[in-house]
This record gives structure tokens, C-alpha cells and sequence, in this order.
């Protein structure tokens, strides 16, 4: 064999080496973490390549009545309205992903679900601008939700110089007058990362480093974001129903929940209860738990840091309706039902959704 054969032979070898290298990693941790659409997982296991921790689904309404979305409201008459974070906004995805589905079908109520005012210090304000302004009478709300996802509750709300007295909902009415100019009936165009991702591609690298990291140093952090652990008993229905991926930020959070902020929390929420009284409308706040906080209990060896949010503010007055999603959700995890959280994200299931909204302490709002 010539030397310009072999070299070629051996460049050969290496580019055939190469490709078979990267469409092992690709076929077995990229493509599974990146599905094409309809289907989603969750950002937990895409974050950390984490294949066999994957919860496959495709997100559908099979409900008799939907909520009404910021966008797509035409000015009608509505019952209850909601704000909050990702998990007031569909985060999560899978079957029914949206709990106000629920309260609208379950109750029979039109239901708001809307952003916060971007120049609003949390979403206390925007409820505020709403009702001195006048327009959730105008609206027809007897209802306000309040949700935030526990590990920025005291962030957005424990903070001692919200303006109970704004009224410019400027940003609102013109929100509203361009919903009633476009087409609302557009179809949401549908996108898939997998899509845009080749064979041969700089994901690969992380993949591989984040599963041989695993491999070699077992439970615990296995990226800088995302921790891995074992379970004592299977919560989950995937393959691996006994291991549990949760976001480091459900343990940074942690030094924030003093008796002093909780309290400060409460405060307000009294005080925007007390307002919203004063026209008849009914508050209710229901902090999304924690993955970390609802699940600690079952973890093998748990050293980390214990959560205290739920149990502090469970005892302080309220002027307001308190959904504990906590103690309600920790119930049905008690007796072994699965996927109340989905295994590869940071929200909860439709289970979770059904299962607050049909719960004793939801059922009171209506009385």
C-alpha cells in the first residue's frame, strides 16, 4: 500500500470513527432528551442528558371547558382570575397542563390567566393596578389566585415596599386593544429543538461528560444545576421509578425562609386580601412546593438542608384562602401514588393539578 493510501485509509478510519463515535452518543442520550415534536420532557432531564430519566409526553387538553389566556381575551365577563409563574402558565407540558382547566371545567367559571405588569414589583402589584383602577369590577371577578413556585415566593413577596396604591393599568388596556385587533385563533406554530440538532454536534461532548460524571461519582450534584438521587420507594411510573432529578435552586433558596420574611409574606397578602374584600372579591394563594421540599422525605441519606416555608406560614393568621400544596400533595404521596411531580422536570403533573383543585381547601372558595 502506497503512504498516500494509507494516510487516506487512516483519515478514513478516523472520519468513520468519528461519525460512529458521535451517533452512539447522539442516538443514545441526545435524541431521547431532544424529542421531536408533539412530544416534550422535561427541562431536568434535558439539562443533564439524563436519558433513562425521561417522562415522554404529549401535551393535550381532554377537559369539557378551557381557560382563557391574556391573549386571547375579547373582554368578556370573567369569574376568577389567575397569575403566577411558569406553573400558572402552562409549565411542564403533558396532559392538562394548565390548572386553571380545571377550576373553569370542575366549577363551571370563566377563567383569566395573566402576565404581570413588567414595571409591577411582583405580581401583589399588578392584582393592586387592577382593582384601584377599576377593572376587575369591570371584568366581573369574584375570584384572584396568586401562585408562585415556592423557591422565589419570598423574593417576589416578602418585601416591605409594595405600592398598594397604583392604578395605572395603562399596560393592561393596551394589551387588551391589540388582542381584540389580531386574530386570536391563530395556530401556535410547534417546535422541536431535535429538529435542529445533526448527528455530528457540540451537544454530544456534554452528554457523554454529564453520564460518565454520573457513572463515576453516583448520587448527588451531577451538573452544576441539577441533583440526582435515590429514593426509597418507586413514586414514579418511568423505567427508573425510584430515583429523583431536582433544580439546585430548591436548596439555594433555603436561607431565605425565615419566621421574619414568612411573616412579611403573609403581611402583604392580608393587606391585598383586605382591598380585594372591600369589592367582594375573594384571594387565594397557593405557592407551588418545591420538587425538593415535597419529595426530601423519601430521599436515601438526605443531608441536605430541610424546608421550613410551609410549615411556618401554615400557622400565621389569614385574611386570604391558603392552598398548602404541600401537605395536600404529601397525602397522596404517602399512600404511593406516582407522577405527582414529573420525574425529568421542575413541575408538577396534571395528578398534582386534579388533585389540588378537587381538594377540600379549594373546594371552600366557592362557599
Amino acid at each position: 500500500m502506497s503512504k498516500y493510501k494509507k494516510l487516506s485509509f487512516i483519515w478514513l478510519l478516523s472520519i468513520l470513527a468519528l461519525a460512529a463515535f458521535n451517533a452512539a452518543i447522539y442516538y443514545t442520550y441526545v435524541d431521547k432528551v431532544f424529542p421531536k415534536s408533539p412530544y416534550t420532557i422535561g427541562d431536568l432531564s434535558r439539562m443533564s442528558y439524563a436519558a433513562d430519566l425521561i417522562d415522554l409526553r404529549e401535551t393535550k387538553v381532554d377537559l369539557a371547558k378551557k381557560h382563557i389566556e391574556e391573549k386571547e381575551y375579547l373582554n368578556e365577563k370573567i369569574d376568577f382570575l389567575t397569575i403566577g409563574d411558569s406553573f400558572s402558565n402552562g409549565g411542564g407540558g403533558g396532559l392538562n397542563t394548565y390548572y386553571q382547566d380545571y377550576i373553569a371545567t370542575n366549577y363551571d367559571k370563566n377563567v383569566l390567566n395573566i402576565a404581570h405588569f413588567k414595571d409591577a414589583k411582583n405580581y401583589i402589584e399588578t392584582v393592586v393596578r387592577l382593582l384601584n383602577s377599576g377593572q376587575l369590577e369591570k371584568m366581573g371577578v369574584k375570584y384572584v389566585l396568586v401562585e408562585s413556585v415556592q423557591r422565589f415566593a419570598l423574593q417576589r413577596f416578602a418585601i416591605s415596599n409594595i405600592d398598594f396604591s397604583k392604578d395605572d393599568i395603562t399596560i393592561f388596556k393596551n394589551k387588551i386593544e391589540n388582542n381584540l385587533k389580531q386574530n386570536t385563533t391563530q395556530k401556535k406554530v410547534e417546535h422541536s429543538i431535535n429538529e435542529d440538532i445533526g448527528i455530528i454536534n457540540n451537544l454530544n461532548l456534554n452528554a457523554l461528560t454529564y453520564n460518565t460524571r454520573f457513572k463515576l461519582n453516583g448520587y448527588g450534584k451531577v451538573t452544576s444545576e441539577i441533583y440526582r438521587e435515590k429514593i426509597d420507594r418507586n413514586l414514579f411510573s418511568t423505567k427508573i421509578g425510584d430515583e429523583i432529578l431536582f433544580f439546585y435552586e430548591d436548596l439555594k433558596h433555603l436561607n431565605d425562609e425565615t419566621k421574619e420574611n414568612i411573616e412579611l409574606l403573609n403581611k402583604n397578602f392580608n393587606t391585598l386580601a383586605n382591598l380585594l374584600a372591600q369589592k367582594g372579591i375573594k384571594l387565594i394563594f397557593m405557592p407551588a412546593v418545591d420538587k425538593y421540599n415535597l419529595y426530601s422525605p423519601y430521599i436515601i441519606s438526605n443531608n441536605y438542608p430541610k424546608s421550613m416555608f410551609f410549615e411556618y406560614l401554615d400557622n400565621l393568621p389569614k385574611d386570604y384562602i391558603y392552598i398548602n400544596s404541600k401537605k395536600i400533595l404529601s397525602e397522596y404521596l404517602e399512600k404511593g401514588d406516582k407522577d405527582i411531580f414529573y420525574v425529568d422536570d421542575t413541575h408538577w403533573s396534571y395528578k398534582a393539578s386534579d388533585i389540588l383543585i378537587n381538594h377540600e381547601s379549594f373546594k371552600k372558595v366557592f362557599n
